[in-house]
């Protein structure tokens, strides 16, 4: 089992964190970047769910959510609002003049202090409060006061409730600000249980002054997707004839200015061009893979504008584009490819699950360990060194190989399945009923 994912033993939850089980319905939460139009977010938390249905059947289950209509849409569970606040609304520059910035101040902490109250005050008489995935430890694409501050926030809060936390398969990103760290690290501190999706993310983590050698890495929670979503592969012969091609807009607030971004991102999509090109030339069949519905659309129409300048034509080429704003629409469109070249990670994942081997153009480490799990670690570049030739002949030699490389996929999607059933039974077992 590849160690840079899986670690191989797996310490059951400490005594001092279990209770009997109960004798009634448990009442779980689920908190995690959901209701902001990201697939692989929402995959994470529809995943989770249907593994708390199985080992938890009748209990009381919502989530919090930043978009709470977005998520019973998708889900069909009631959601709570992460926080009841609008920013920059013009309410808050109004006609103060210089006190207009004062009073901001005191406007976001008087509603500080509401989101507070109305986070314990809704936590009460849960049982367990399950931080997934989603991307939520890092302020990448945002700052300390973004995701780092609600996640401590709603720790915080559900430790006050009088609930237990567990973070679950989570994923560490890049942490720029000292409050950031502060505000993740002591979140984590807080909580009862901690396991991570890969070796990178405890190792970034333990970077940051967390060092916990005891919390297990398991799977990325999209592996324990029931079998039933994914449908079959369509397959067809063994050669690869079908592309589906992810692309996004990386966007580290960070690192760059807006003019050093605008330059990265030109270059980006002039050599994405140069790529379809080139399977537009051999005759592959290419198909766009959203990831994001909200932000990689422009992506999609900014990559199709620098085509069309370049003489290529969707309609007269054949290339597929139609987008998708649901799991299932993601997953129905993966399934029409042999396969998969993306940045997105759970564009990655998904074709994964379906034996479809891939490439990744990485714009995070996380990436990388994805594919090195299932023996595909050649098949990588980094997102901001994109080689095109470099790119071309990864492509050509797995397209050579796929069938050679399914059955360590397959094997590989099945034991991280497996591995996810054993979490599942250490985070769920004491809210059983006997």
């Amino acid at each position: 089992m590849n160690s840079q994912l899986v670690q191989k033993e797996i310490p059951s939850i400490p005594r001092s964190a279990s209770a009997p089980r109960k004798a009634r319905r448990a009442k779980v939460a689920f908190f995690g970047v959901f209701g902001f139009h990201n697939l692989g977010n929402e995959c994470t938390l529809q995943s989770i769910l249907q593994g708390a249905r199985r080992y938890l059947p009748g209990s009381e289950i919502y989530a919090v959510s930043f978009d709470p209509p977005d998520t019973l849409r998708r889900h069909g569970v009631r959601a709570i609002p992460v926080t009841k606040q609008t920013f920059g609304c013009p309410a808050e520059r109004g006609p103060l003049g210089r006190l207009s910035k004062p009073f901001r101040v005191l406007r976001r902490i008087k509603n500080e202090l509401v989101d507070w109250v109305a986070a314990v005050k809704a936590l009460r008489g849960t049982d367990l409060v399950v931080m997934t995935g989603t991307g939520m430890l890092t302020d990448y694409a945002t700052s300390a006061l973004g995701f780092p501050y609600h996640v401590f926030r709603w720790t915080a809060a559900a430790r006050l409730a009088g609930c237990k936390v567990r973070f679950v398969g989570v994923g560490v990103g890049p942490i720029y600000e000292k409050l950031s760290r502060w505000f993740i690290t002591k979140a984590l501190l807080l909580a009862d249980y901690r396991s991570f999706r890969d070796q990178n993310s405890k190792e970034r983590i333990r970077k940051n002054g967390f060092i916990r050698d005891e919390d297990p890495v398991f799977p990325d929670l999209v592996f324990g997707l029931d079998k039933e979503l994914l449908g079959k592969h369509p397959g067809g012969d063994a050669s690869v004839h079908r592309v589906g091609l992810g692309v996004m807009d990386h966007r580290d607030v960070h690192m760059w200015s807006d003019e050093e971004h605008q330059a990265r991102y030109a270059a980006y999509l002039q050599k994405m061009c140069e790529f379809i090109q080139w399977l537009v030339r051999n005759e592959y069949s290419v198909r766009l893979l959203q990831g994001d519905s909200k932000h990689d659309a422009d992506t999609r129409a900014d990559l199709k504008a620098l085509l069309a300048q370049r003489g290529i034509h969707y309609h007269e080429r054949g290339i597929i584009d139609e987008g998708s704003d649901t799991v299932a629409e993601l997953i129905a469109q993966i399934a029409q490819v042999d396969i998969v070249v993306s940045s997105r990670f759970h564009n990655l994942l998904l074709g994964l699950m379906m034996g479809i081997p891939a490439i990744s153009i990485s714009y995070d480490p996380k990436n990388d360990c994805l594919l090195e799990g299932v023996g595909l670690g050649d098949y990588r570049q980094a997102l901001t060194e994109l080689d095109v030739k470099k790119l071309i002949e990864q492509f050509t030699q797995l397209a050579g190989r796929a069938e050679q490389a399914k059955p360590l996929i397959a094997e590989r999607s099945t034991e991280y399945r497996a591995l996810l059933e054993v979490q599942y039974e250490l985070i769920f077992a004491e809210f059983t009923i006997n």
